[in-house]
């Protein structure tokens, strides 16, 4: 028995582009699909489209064994179910008119109507629930929140909201960092952000331009926020380490990759210390509205790592 595998907005994995709606079957290969590793329910990054808006669509299927994804021949593995969205249409981009504000909140509380299969047994179930609802259990593998008469889940909390909270997760950094001085930038990535993730890229390609760098990956709970699993479970906490150098090194680095406006003169322009220091008078500065604060949160990294921190420190992600 062979099953096809239908894949999100028109897109297969390799990023090549198929007729929308249409399914697709999976060569044998030894490539696999890559997963959301913050969601319980196996949901491969080729959904990061439907995840970024909040907003699955007809067509997309969502299997409970990561196996599923590829081709299977012979015997289907035991117990293997899937959920198919049947509605709303692919490209409709209609908003319901009853929720104002964040599109990303309409569409959370949106209708969709899916049919959940159990393909050992051939049998399927049609139910109209919300988008919050199926998200939600995606997001914790919990198939009770397919029920339509469950209360609405709460949307999760925000990429800005998780940043608000970064002087937090300071203690998280110390404990893996290999630098003992220097400085580091801590800032959140949305990984189904097309545009957060190539942010991301071009801050860390900047600063590598000008040495070396140690990238740390966390998740908000491995970063230390108490309450982590109140937010969207695709949002990681970045920190680039910047062994001996200082942030008035870093941060020139950074407004340039991250600041588009230009500085404005201004009685009231703030000169920093050094130049007020040289007499320079404030009508003469530049007002600089940028602030590396709207980004992340760059810091200095003043007390060395203690030796006994080191020896037990988990292994970090480098690159």
């Amino acid at each position: 028995m062979r099953i096809h595998v239908w894949v999100p907005c028109g897109m297969t994995d390799s990023g090549l582009a198929k007729p929308k709606g249409r399914p697709v079957a999976k060569l044998t290969s030894p490539e696999v699909p890559t997963f959301f590793e913050g969601i319980v329910w196996p949901v491969p990054t080729a959904f990061a489209g439907a995840i970024a808006a909040m907003r699955f669509e007809q067509g997309d299927v969502l299997y409970r064994d990561p196996r599923a994804y590829g081709v299977l021949e012979g015997q289907l593995p035991k117990g293997l179910s899937a959920i198919q969205v049947m509605l709303p249409k692919r490209s409709a981009r209609a908003t319901p008119v009853d929720f104002d504000g964040d599109r990303r909140l309409s569409s959370w509380q949106s209708e969709v109507t899916v049919e959940l299969v159990d393909l050992a047994r051939g049998r399927t179930e049609t139910r109209v629930l919300t988008q919050g609802k199926l998200a939600t259990a995606l997001f914790h593998g919990d198939e009770a929140w397919l029920d339509p008469e469950r209360e609405e889940p709460a949307m999760p909390r925000s990429a800005r909201e998780l940043q608000q909270r970064l002087a937090e997760t300071s203690p998280s950094f110390d404990a893996r960092q290999t630098a003992q001085r220097g400085s580091r930038f801590i800032f959140v990535v949305d990984l189904a952000s097309d545009a957060s993730r190539s942010k991301a890229a071009g801050v860390e390609q900047a600063l590598r331009a000008t040495g070396a760098v140690e990238r740390i990956e966390l998740s908000a709970k491995q970063a230390g926020i108490e309450d982590a699993e109140a937010y969207h479970p695709t949002l990681v906490v970045r920190g680039l380490v910047l062994s001996g150098r200082s942030t008035e090194t870093v941060l020139p680095i950074l407004r340039s990759r991250l600041y588009g406006g230009a500085p404005e003169r201004g009685a009231d322009a703030d000169l920093g210390p050094e130049r007020e220091a040289k007499g320079e008078a404030k009508g003469e500065a530049k007002r600089d509205r940028f602030s590396i604060a709207r980004h992340g949160r760059l810091e200095e990294i003043p007390i060395p790592i203690p030796t006994e921190v080191n020896a037990t420190r988990p292994e970090s992600s480098r690159s």
